[in-house]
């Protein structure tokens, strides 16, 4: 019976502090929290999620020059991502272009393209200063 009280007892601290470690940020950390969030904010597209989304659906289109039925045949994948890194500049510009992945020439030189031509975004800032923010996104054509 003494050992089941003793494992009871263990369990229970066990228990216990797991809870703490568990436990709601009290309300003085939401506020720190609150505040480091107001001296940063990263970078947006104009208009938002929606409008960088809208951007993309009529930017991505395929090369005149790429061959879709023979990457479809060699490849046998409807989709293809390429990744491109580009930084947003103090003043929202973006510059750095580049592929970071990709495997067709061809596709990664319009990705990069339609990056370039992106209008300029609010820029991020730190302590209320603007700041160069890096990114990487893909850029999906799709074959079909």
């Amino acid at each position: 019976m003494r050992k089941q009280i003793k494992l009871l007892l263990i369990l229970l601290m066990i228990f216990i502090e797991n809870m703490k470690v568990n436990a709601q940020p009290s309300s003085e950390s939401k506020e720190v929290n609150s505040l480091e969030n107001r001296q940063q904010k990263m970078p947006q597209f104009p208009g938002g999620d929606d409008a960088f989304y809208e951007f993309l659906d009529k930017n991505v289109e395929l090369p005149l020059d790429f061959d879709k039925k023979k990457y479809l045949e060699e490849h046998h994948n409807q989709y293809v991502p390429i990744s491109i890194g580009f930084t947003v500049d103090t003043d929202g510009s973006i510059i750095n272009v580049k592929v970071i992945d990709g495997e067709n020439d061809s596709l990664n030189s319009k990705a990069k393209e339609i990056v370039q031509k992106m209008p300029k975004w609010e820029p991020g800032h730190q302590n209320g200063s603007p700041i160069k923010v890096e990114f990487v996104i893909p850029i999906r054509f799709n074959l079909m």
